[in-house]
């Protein structure tokens, strides 16, 4: 599982690199478009992309101290794809609960209504 950093980063490349091509990026760049509370300088996104390529989610094609030439691999552009298919599946889930739960209660409030009214019609 990729950190919270990687993620980041690799959605910055998926959404850069369109296709199956690769792209030059600068490191600076990449550490720039990063939120600011990863702090991230050019070893650190460095660190990320060796990572990301370690797990096969990119591939390098080369790399300096300036610039890097990426693409993403079927792998790093799935990820996403999962995810939004896990929301959606998470969406559905609620919407199920919330249907249970709301003909729970109409049933609940029915059945008392009806424990209400046989009281009184044989209560006197």
């Amino acid at each position: 599982m990729l950190d919270e950093r990687c993620m980041v980063l690799l959605k910055i490349i998926n959404g850069e690199c369109v296709g199956t091509g690769y792209k030059i990026f600068a490191l600076e760049d990449l550490a720039l478009s990063l939120p600011r509370r990863f702090l991230a300088d050019k070893e650190e996104v460095s660190k990320l992309l060796i990572n990301l390529c370690e797990r096969e989610y990119i591939s390098v094609k080369y790399q300096d101290e300036i610039e890097v030439c990426v693409c993403t691999l079927p792998k790093g552009r799935t990820v996403f794809e999962r995810a939004v298919e896990s929301e959606i599946e998470n969406s559905r889930v609620e919407k199920r609960y919330f249907l249970w739960a709301f003909l729970g209660g109409v049933s609940g409030g029915l059945v008392s209504a009806l424990i209400v009214a046989l009281t009184l019609v044989l209560g006197g």
